[in-house]
């Protein structure tokens, strides 16, 4: 799972949605005010695929109760869809819909979902377009300390005392290996039709990714994390204490690099 599945309260969930959403791609907003026929609406969250030839718009409707949800909340959303616009319609909760719920959702373009069948749905597309960007690009501040051959990196290592070599060169044993293997997180943003491999595909599991193939690249480091969202800030934090620490033999960063994507914290860009 992306987020934990079970949020403390609905605006926690109303958050964790639009998070999700606008970190694949989506202009995503809380709490958006809209007019309709009727007067103005407020949607939880309302979300348009900028990037889309006909802008496809995502209506959500956030319930974090604690039942299923019944018929008469989907007969409401119907109409809120309608009057809004809305190309696709979620309706997200802790227990998914009530069965007479489910069935008139059935040939609509409105879904419910649970938290957890949200974040299955989008993974994929949250992994490729997000984690794995975000990591890439993260790598590849610290590769020229670690890549094989860099002529700026031998000038500069020509300048430090022996002792500042030998802590670089201690530096390099522990991060080279998970670097480089990071660093291959953004080879889809160069090459689309490169095929992933086993440390960049989509995990299906998080205790087996971690336990399986992380340990093949990071061997000394302990990733404690319950979700793929701390396991990458976790990831982010190794990347940025070791560019600290090579920074800091050489008074700054020996040579700069503009971002592979544009992939920020919040998501890709939207322009």
């Amino acid at each position: 799972m992306i987020d934990h599945p079970l949020p403390d309260d609905w605006k926690e969930l109303q958050s964790g949605v639009k998070r999700l959403l606008r970190n694949i791609g989506l202009d995503a907003e809380a709490e958006v005010e809209v007019e309709t026929p009727r007067g103005k609406v407020e949607l939880d969250v309302f979300a348009v695929d900028v990037h889309s030839v006909d802008k496809i718009r995502y209506v959500v409707e956030c319930k974090n109760w604690n039942a299923s949800i019944p018929q008469t909340v989907v007969h409401a959303f119907t109409t809120v869809m309608h009057e809004t616009g809305g190309n696709i319609g979620f309706i997200v909760s802790k227990h998914g819909l009530q069965s007479g719920a489910e069935q008139y959702t059935r040939n609509t373009n409105i879904t419910g979902l649970t938290y957890l069948e949200l974040q299955q749905r989008y993974f994929k597309v949250w992994w490729e377009r997000y984690f794995c960007p975000r990591v890439g690009d993260a790598a590849d501040r610290v590769m020229e300390y670690v890549e094989p051959f860099s002529p700026v990196r031998t000038e500069r290592c020509n300048d430090l005392d022996p002792k500042a070599l030998e802590e670089f060169e201690r530096l390099q044993a522990i991060y080279a290996l998970p670097v480089n293997a990071f660093s291959m997180f953004n080879f889809r943003s160069i090459t689309p039709g490169w095929e992933p491999n086993e440390f960049t595909a989509a995990p299906t599991s998080l205790d087996s990714y971690i336990r399986e193939t992380l340990v093949k690249i990071s061997p000394h480091v302990r990733w404690r994390c319950a979700t793929f969202r701390e396991l990458l800030e976790g990831i982010l934090n190794f990347l940025h204490d070791a560019e600290t620490a090579f920074n800091a033999l050489f008074g700054g960063h020996i040579n700069e690099r503009d971002p592979i994507t544009n992939v920020g914290p919040d998501g890709p860009a939207l322009d």
